[in-house]
């Protein structure tokens, strides 16, 4: 989209800091409006309905975080960017909780990396417009054919088979668009999209082995491309981070947990059930020492047990931004010390004892 086509809120009460920001947002193409405060900045979103709002997070009559709040109950789906100097990780957290998309910390050095960040949230905007334009389609399109069934069931017997058609058509679709999604997420955070293919593979077989029944098991090879969803939640510049996190982006990077949990929680479709689980609970230890409750042993549930396996193997298995492959000698001892303590240890030597058939299905969905 051309930016003038895009209108900016610029949200701060340092009138250097806000014209600086509109002046150079304003030479690349964009709209740009002006707010002097959150209170004038919430006045201006209701009435222009801009395309992303920048905001500080320190001002008089209603702070940034007031101005996100209110925004992201009105418009969830317009970008927040925090552009502050606050300069505290608990207060980056906060905003984050709250629905900025990102942050960037003032004073800014130079223009083109907020410009970046600003770009990257109006591109996700634009996706997540277009999935919805997709769904929206979508729905109109079984209303559609489920419409015509209810009138052939009239006059034919026929009608039940076509429903049930109809049905396995919106499943397979749930089935591609959980995928996708997750798909998305891994390829946000630099990881291949064969990565959610392997993992869904992995735990199925994991799962079968364990006793699960057909429908459980690939319930949650289906839910199980979802266990990172609350990375979308994580700025970029966390999880993209080449080097080792400090103390506070790990504590930011964990709470992709409770993200996904927290946006897959409310469906009551079985597939989306499982998937929260899965969100939930992959990061936890079998010792109790995980992630984010600390649950341990047969508290946590036996689909974020397996997903904790199978997730960490091929994470070893792969190049990362953080690190090489490793071979699979050194993951073999790395499982065996960890068991029981980082791992389900019945879950863990049942995973071993199929490693065949999980290379074979790692040489079908190769890295690159």
């Amino acid at each position: 989209m051309d930016n003038s086509e895009l209108t900016i809120l610029v949200i701060d009460d340092e009138d250097f800091v806000r014209e600086t920001i509109s002046d150079y947002l304003s030479d690349s193409g964009f709209n740009t409006i002006d707010a002097r405060d959150g209170e004038e900045g919430i006045e201006i979103f209701k009435r222009e309905n801009p395309d992303a709002i920048l905001v500080d997070l320190n001002m008089p009559k209603v702070d940034g975080f007031g101005v996100i709040e209110q925004v992201t109950s009105d418009s969830p789906d317009t970008p927040i960017i925090v552009v502050s100097g606050a300069g505290l990780i608990q207060d980056a957290i906060k905003a984050v909780r709250l629905g900025a998309w990102d942050f960037v910390t003032k004073p800014i050095v130079d223009l083109s990396i907020l410009e970046h960040v600003l770009g990257q949230g109006l591109e996700r905007a634009g996706l997540i417009k277009e999935n919805r334009r997709y769904k929206e389609h979508l729905e109109a399109e079984v209303e559609k054919r489920t419409r015509a069934l209810r009138h052939e069931v009239k006059v034919r017997r026929e009608a039940q088979d076509a429903l049930m058609a109809i049905q396995d058509e919106v499943i397979e679709t749930q089935k591609e668009v959980i995928l996708t999604l997750g798909e998305v997420v891994e390829t946000r955070s630099n990881e291949t999209a064969n990565h959610v293919r392997r993992v869904a593979e992995f735990s199925y077989i994991l799962a079968r082995r364990y006793g699960l029944s057909e429908e459980e098991s690939e319930l949650l090879r289906l839910a199980s491309p979802m266990h990172d969803v609350g990375k979308i939640g994580i700025p970029d510049t966390v999880l993209n981070k080449p080097g080792k996190l400090t103390p506070e982006e790990f504590d930011l990077i964990k709470t992709h947990t409770t993200i996904g949990h927290d946006i897959l929680k409310h469906s009551e479709r079985p597939i989306f059930k499982a998937a929260a689980i899965v969100a939930y609970e992959h990061h936890e230890w079998w010792n109790g020492k995980g992630y984010p409750r600390g649950l341990s042993g047969e508290e946590i549930n036996v689909y974020g047990r397996i997903i904790g396996i199978v997730d960490v193997f091929d994470a070893l298995c792969s190049d990362r931004i953080y690190k090489k492959a490793w071979p699979l000698e050194k993951i073999r001892d790395y499982f065996a010390e960890s068991k029981g303590k980082q791992f389900d240890p019945h879950l863990t030597d049942l995973f071993f004892a199929n490693m065949d058939e999980i290379l074979e299905l790692r040489r079908t969905f190769p890295d690159g």
